[in-house]
């Protein structure tokens, strides 16, 4: 079974079919099931322009997650990585 959420285990050997698969995973993520909800709590970013992709106190479907990140769809309909620094569970 593919692990799809999470990060990549490096140290076992993928099949063929494996490694496609777990490279063009991002492409279904907006059809996939939402894991959870999160809010977002600011906006703030030091190095990075979120603003413009994400609302204060709007409440996001997860539709992927890593130890730093969470994968949205973000205001644009899109789906994008951000910081879980921004967000907080629903």
């Amino acid at each position: 079974m593919l692990h799809t959420t999470g990060s990549i285990d490096y140290t076992r050997t993928w099949t063929k079919t494996e490694r496609t698969v777990a490279a063009v995973i991002h492409l279904s993520w907006k059809d996939r099931e939402t894991i959870k909800k999160v809010k977002c709590v600011h906006t703030d970013a030091k190095k990075y322009l979120v603003h413009n992709a994400l609302t204060k106190g709007e409440i996001y479907d997860v539709k992927n997650e890593t130890e730093e990140f969470y994968y949205i769809i973000d205001n644009s309909g899109k789906v994008g990585g951000f910081y879980k620094e921004y967000f907080k569970d629903a």
